[in-house]
């Protein structure tokens, strides 16, 4: 609201005043004269010093000079006039309607004294016409405004061109006529009111004091011009006028806070028509600066306060700020507190309040405030009837409270409102209102959300027949051109969303190219019209597959928002859309990083909507960021993505706003579907099934999406088949399946994929049913679904299994051969063929494996090796130790935990030992002995030179690119058929290069001196290296037989068969050894627990150890060094301790000293020195001991630690540097420092196996578990020698024993040569015996780690059996070198 202050006419007071002796008053003695000297005195000091009680004496004398005149006289009427002056100052600091009217009653008086000719009445027209307007102006009564311009048109014309006071008289006319335009929106008024105020600045040339003010209202009048017809040429003559103003006025002038508000004005109007923010920014800054200069109670001040509060919000709509936001609320709370209600601007701040209350509601989602806002705007709209000017400003923004409300709530009666109220105003609206294009935006707003909620496609063609038709009228430079041209756009592209047409989409874009050449960056239309963009050009790529597309909508998307901060309205569809733009890339080109990118800007806008979960943008930005969580479990394969994709999108779900509930329903039942794979719980396949049965109806037959849904839909109840074995969930699934086979387009994409599924599910009821037809019939469909793929796809991993199914079905229903030998060779296929993932070849080959297996087929060892070759691959191929466990309890390998020791006793049983054993190594310990091979030889390739260094970095980076899990088809959001076929392409492009790359790499690596055999698996002659310093011996136990294998130095292996143990033996006496530990754990219990474990230790010594210690003695004799190897749950018994127990009988201790080793490679590796490591002549030692450790460990406090250590420092003899870390020091960085630079460490205190995690087994310190993975992943620099005193560190995991998971095996990894773990847990209170005796052995003789065997062996039997009971003597073994 523009400020222009009616001027007052000092002329009028030098009427003259004299006595009139004839009035009959009584008063004929009184001095008048010395009387209006007085007044006037007082009157000029209030002027002056602002003294309420010099004016109100001033109006006393003049009161009583009043009412003592008589009737008619001229002192009357001289009186009357320094009464409305007097009224008139003191209405300037008390801004009090009392005033205001008595000055309008004495100046009327005045007026009525004088004829036109009269020298008096122009300054008195001047001045009753001044406070007829501001009356008008407080109480909006029309008919003072009338009468003032009535009056000053009146007195214009009497009035002479040269007299001094009609520049006055101008003034204030033009005031008038404006407030006039304000009321009815009459254009005419508005140029005569320019007209006007330029007629009266010339006749107040340069040095006037008046001309400053009068520039600026003429700047004013010009501005409100520029906002109703567009012309630029009227904002540039504005901001001139007001310039020049601003430079002849003075800070000290009264008119000083007017010419700054109405700079401040036109500078907010050229940052709306160049979209600068430096212009908003100069406007907020003028309007601070007029505040401070401006009077509480001057005349302007509500004024000032809106306009500042409206400036305020629009620099928070662009900048996000939200402290511009509570200070415009709070000067319009301000404006409102100092208005009337019958103010004529009191309307619009509360038309200005609700607007910034809408957008805090949005920022808060406190529904108070939306309620508060329709409250303000009901008010205002009650003020603003239809025939007021200013009725569609105001009907505009109760159109957005509504839509919000809808937004919010989810009533379509508001949103139905909405539209019919703005339709109805449209069509009253004049196209020439100023208020015509402004209206319409809002119309089409309504319109578009309709939209959205009713897919009634009527509502997008009425707005753009809305925009066609107006933008044939509106200039193109005009300021609504392109909000107009931007609304056409979106109501286009809405329309393409809905119907397709790739004529339509091409149009779109170059409508918005269009509109973008009009815009600077910093217009606020800028951010949106690049969101559009780049969404069209998203949509364009889906249908082309044209990259280039893609590419400049993520370009796009990412400069908008550079320039969309936090709180910016558009924030939010900025981030989402480069977020979804990103993992569409990612999807179809598979570059981590976009993935990676894609889920932090997702997450983002999840957060910054936490506190405004009822906006309509809320659960797409939930279902968007579920989406991408969900691709990245298909990428990872870590469940706890699926549930958190499954937990945002049933969040969306319950969200008010469904507009994209269809989408939702489906993607949720999508997830839900794929989290039964990985868990089988039947109720989320139920729940997928309903959930796509629901959404099916909501899409047209043959879009995208419903086909996408159909093939979904069937896969789930196939499943559902499978699970229940219902006939109706089968029937149903091939129903939908030839619907999409004969729905879809030809050369559709997924097509060979449906085919498939149908000939999969034909399979299922012919097998049910015993139908030959269904078996031929499900055949023919796997060949049609042959010929559509191209030569190597992925996809003939699918027929490979599926023909291996069928045939194999096929052979038990006819009992015809060739069937069965079809099978097998499509199990070799199908774990051979080359464009097949390693995943699938590999479960293949298990298949393969287990159906070898079933029938005794002779490939069964060939299904074998290659088994295990392929799961080598695919496990070195996942990048870290802790996901290569993952890994190995995934899936259909968590139901083959005895595949090494299957193929090991296959391998025997075809009477191939050195494959035996070869297999066993490569099958076994695959975490230990890849590690062994991969680590170690990538460590030591990288020191050789460059080019070693060069290649372990490219090895390592295409073996993690070679992990990552084939895309799934069945993804949770539906592409088009373009890009299905694009993201297939380039998906095996992608395979088929990398795989190629690292072939090549590891070639290349293979040439380097010393990896001729990089990963491949070592063969027995390098193999029985380990068996250098003595025997080794593994102990195989499988279903199939169980056996021990001793390999020596020289000579093939021996072979002695253990046919009184079976793996459900061993199971058993596992469970007994572990049972007999738990309960007779209490102190006094040690006899009984002797007695009870006894009898294990026979029937181990019986059924296992004897016959092997009978072969092992005709090669080596009684007290030779041995290594034992054992699998599966013989790793958890004490092999070591093995014996009759009685006196004079065979007992492994007395026989030989005992080691233990998880594979023959990590023995091999134990002896060698690391190239890379420093040798030192003499060991460093370290103690590390906590007795309190943290007290989230939950371990009891170990009284004995000091004293252990104490003992420990007593026995390392001086020529050793011993060091110590305990106590507050025994924390997880004390210890890694000294692990990485000591080359002999003892543990003393807290051990914990972690069973369900067993790289998170850990040992007990000060600050927190210093975990198996921290001591894995630390570069140690010369590790020799580590003994555990600890509980459980010794102990593997009891699902992958073959693994040999704990933390003395990750000790042994990590570097150390030789290694003294525990089996199980640790008597604090005896260790120290056998501390003492261990330490007193090893440092007897020379100090060499290789003699801790021999320590332990001697120390075992040294220490006094009446204080150190049985099992507290051989909890501890060896491990290593």
């Amino acid at each position: 609201m523009p400020s222009q202050n009616e001027e007052r006419s000092d002329a009028a007071a030098n009427l003259t005043l004299s006595a009139d002796n004839d009035s009959g008053t009584g008063l004929q003695n009184t001095d008048w004269e010395s009387l209006s000297d007085r007044a006037d005195s007082l009157m000029n000091s209030y002027d002056q010093t602002h003294r309420g009680e010099d004016i109100e004496e001033a109006i006393q004398i003049l009161s009583a000079w009043y009412s003592g005149s008589p009737f008619g006289s001229k002192n009357r009427v001289a009186c009357a006039n320094s009464l409305g002056f007097a009224f008139h100052m003191r209405l300037q600091h008390s801004n009090s309607v009392e005033d205001l009217e008595k000055a309008i009653h004495y100046w009327s008086i005045v007026l009525e004294s004088w004829t036109s000719e009269s020298p008096y009445y122009v300054p008195s027209v001047v001045n009753l016409g001044g406070m007829l307007r501001r009356r008008f102006v407080w109480q909006g009564n029309f008919e003072d405004i009338k009468q003032a311009i009535m009056m000053y048109s009146a007195a214009a014309s009497s009035c002479p061109p040269d007299s001094p006071y009609r520049h006055n008289l101008l003034h204030n006319y033009a005031l008038a006529i404006f407030s006039r335009f304000e009321r009815t929106g009459d254009s005419q008024d508005l140029d005569l009111s320019i007209q006007t105020h330029q007629a009266c600045l010339s006749l107040r040339p340069p040095g006037h004091s008046s001309r400053p003010l009068t520039l600026s209202n003429l700047a004013s009048a010009i501005c409100v011009r520029y906002r109703h017809r567009g012309n630029v040429d009227d904002l540039t003559s504005a901001m001139a006028y007001n310039s020049r103003a601003l430079e002849l006025c003075s800070a000290e002038s009264p008119s000083y806070p007017i010419i700054l508000m109405n700079a401040g004005l036109t500078f907010r109007y050229s940052f709306e028509c160049n979209g600068d923010l430096q212009n908003l920014n100069t406007a907020i800054q003028c309007y601070s600066v007029a505040l401070t200069n401006c009077p509480d109670n001057h005349s302007i001040r509500s004024s000032l306060l809106a306009n500042y509060a409206g400036d305020l919000f629009v620099r928070f709509t662009q900048s996000g700020d939200i402290s511009d936001l509570e200070y415009s609320i709070g000067l319009y709370t301000n404006c409102l507190a100092n208005q009337s209600p019958t103010d004529i601007y009191y309307f619009s701040s509360l038309h200005g309040l609700a607007s910034a209350l809408i957008s805090r509601f949005k920022v808060y989602g406190i529904s108070e405030n939306l309620d508060l806002a329709m409250s303000h705007i009901t008010s205002s709209m009650a003020l603003c009837g239809p025939s007021h000017p200013e009725h569609i400003s105001v009907l505009m923004v109760w159109i957005n409270c509504l839509i919000m409300r809808y937004q919010t709530r989810g009533d379509i009666a508001d949103l139905d409102a909405a539209v019919e109220r703005s339709e109805a105003a449209i069509h009253l609206c004049p196209r020439g209102s100023p208020d015509y294009f402004a209206l319409l935006t809002h119309v089409n707003n309504a319109l578009s959300t309709r939209f959205s909620r009713r897919q009634d496609v009527q509502d997008l063609e009425r707005i753009i027949d809305y925009c066609d038709s107006a933008l044939r009228d509106v200039p193109r430079h005009h300021i609504s051109n392109r909000i107009l041209a931007m609304d056409r756009a979106d109501a286009l592209l809405q329309r393409y969303i809905h119907e397709g047409g790739m004529n339509t989409l091409d149009h779109v874009i170059s409508c918005y190219r269009d509109i973008m050449q009009d815009l600077s960056r910093g217009h606020q239309a800028f951010p949106h019209a690049l969101i559009q963009l780049a969404y069209a050009l998203q949509a364009r790529f889906q249908q082309s597959g044209d990259a280039d597309d893609l590419n400049c909508a993520v370009n796009h998307y990412r400069m908008a928002c550079k320039v969309c901060p936090l709180g910016h309205e558009d924030h939010c569809d900025a981030f989402s859309g480069l977020g979804n733009t990103l993992l569409l890339r990612f999807q179809i080109f598979g570059s981590l990083d976009d993935l990676d990118t894609c889920l932090v800007h997702l997450a983002h806008v999840v957060e910054a909507r936490a506190l405004t979960t009822y906006h309509p943008g809320h659960p797409k930005g939930l279902s968007s960021f579920a989406c991408a969580i969900f691709t990245r479990f298909q990428n990872q394969h870590d469940i706890t993505d699926l549930d958190i994709a499954v937990k945002y999108l049933q969040t969306a779900l319950d969200h008010p706003d469904q507009s994209d509930r269809r989408n939702n329903l489906t993607y949720l039942a999508a997830a839900l579907s794929v989290r039964y794979d990985e868990r089988e719980d039947i109720n989320d396949l139920r729940e997928g099934i309903k959930l796509f049965e629901t959404a099916l109806p909501m899409f047209a037959l043959n879009t995208p999406q419903a086909l996408d849904l159909r093939r979904n839909l069937a896969f789930s109840l196939q499943k559902m088949y499978a699970k229940r074995q219902t006939i109706e969930d089968l029937n149903t699934a091939i129903a939908h399946f030839e619907a999409f086979v004969t729905i879809s387009p030809e050369g559709h994409p997924d097509m060979p994929v449906a085919l498939i599924s149908l000939a999969s599910c034909r399979h299922m009821r012919a097998k049910a049913g015993k139908d030959n037809d269904g078996f031929q019939n499900a055949l023919q469909l796997l060949a049609n679904a042959s010929e559509k793929l191209p030569e190597a796809h992925s996809w003939f991993s699918l027929i490979y299994d599926l023909y291996t199914t069928i045939f194999t079905d096929y052979y038990k229903l006819t009992d015809n051969a060739s069937f069965l030998e079809k099978a097998f060779q499509y199990h070799q296929l199908a774990s051979s063929a080359p464009g097949i993932h390693t995943w699938n070849r590999l479960t293949a080959a298990l298949n393969w494996r287990a159906n070898a297996d079933v029938f005794h087929h002779r490939s069964a060892l060939e299904a074998y090796k290659t088994s295990i070759k392929l799961l080598d691959r695919h496990v070195m191929a996942t990048p870290t130790v802790s996901g290569r466990y993952k890994v190995l309890h995934a899936g259909i390998l968590r139901d083959t935990p005895s595949l090494a020791a299957d193929a090991t006793a296959c391998a025997i049983s075809e009477g191939d030992l050195e494959l035996a054993v070869e297999l066993s190594e490569q099958g076994r310990g695959l975490l230990w002995s890849q590690m062994s091979r991969f680590r170690a030889t990538i460590n030591d390739l990288r020191v050789i030179d460059d080019e070693g260094r060069q290649l372990a970095d490219e090895f390592e980076s295409l073996s993690a690119e070679l992990g990552r899990r084939q895309s799934d088809s069945s993804g949770v959001t539906a592409i088009t058929e373009v890009l299905r076929r694009t993201q297939q392409e380039e998906e095996a492009r992608q395979y088929r290069q990398v795989s190629s790359q690292w072939d090549a790499v590891v070639r290349k690596i293979r040439q380097k001196q010393g990896f001729a055999y990089f990963l491949t698996s070592m063969p027995y002659k390098e193999l029985r290296a380990a068996a250098i310093a003595g025997p080794v011996v593994i102990i195989n136990v499988s279903t199939k037989r169980c056996d021990a294998i001793i390999i020596t130095k020289d000579g093939p292996p021996r072979l002695i068969p253990l046919p009184d143990i079976s793996l459900l033996g061993i199971s058993t006496m596992s469970n007994e050894f572990r049972d007999i530990l738990r309960n007779t754990a209490g102190v006094g219990e040690e006899n009984m627990r002797e007695r009870q474990l006894i009898p294990v230790f026979r029937k181990l010594w019986e059924a296992v150890m004897a016959p092997v210690v009978e072969e092992l003695l005709t090669i080596v004799p009684k007290g030779s060094r041995v290594w034992w190897c054992p699998t599966s749950k013989l790793t958890s018994l004490p092999i070591h301790a093995a014996g009759a127990c009685s006196r004079g009988a065979r007992n492994m201790p007395n026989i030989y000293v005992s080691s233990y080793t998880p594979t023959l490679s990590a023995l091999i590796r134990s002896r060698r020195r690391n190239a890379s490591k420093v040798t030192l002549n003499t060991p460093s030692f370290v103690s590390i001991g906590q007795s309190k450790p943290n007290t989230r460990s939950g371990g009891r406090e170990l009284e004995a630690v000091g004293a252990e250590l104490e003992l420990v420092k007593s026995l390392v003899p001086p020529s050793i540097s011993y060091s110590e870390v305990s106590g507050d020091e025994g924390t997880v960085s004390g210890a890694t420092q000294a692990l990485k630079t000591n080359s002999w460490v003892h543990f003393a205190c807290h051990g914990k196996q972690d069973l369900v995690q067993p790289f998170d087994s850990s040992f007990a310190l000060r600050d927190k578990p210093l975990r198996l993975s921290d001591i894995i992943q630390a570069e140690l620099e010369n590790p020799e020698f580590a003994f555990l005193s600890a509980c459980h560190t010794a102990v593997g995991d009891k699902d992958a024993s073959d693994e040999v998971i704990h933390l003395a095996a990750g000790m042994q990894f990590s570097g150390f040569r030789s290694v003294i773990g525990t089996m199980w847990a640790v008597d604090d209170a005896t260790a120290h015996h056998m501390v003492k005796e261990f330490y007193s052995a090893m440092f007897s003789g020379k100090i060499n780690c290789t003699n801790a065997a021999r320590a332990l062996n001697k120390a075992s039997k040294a220490v006094d059996k009446d204080k150190v009971p049985m099992d507290q003597r051989v909890v501890f073994i060896h491990i290593g070198a």
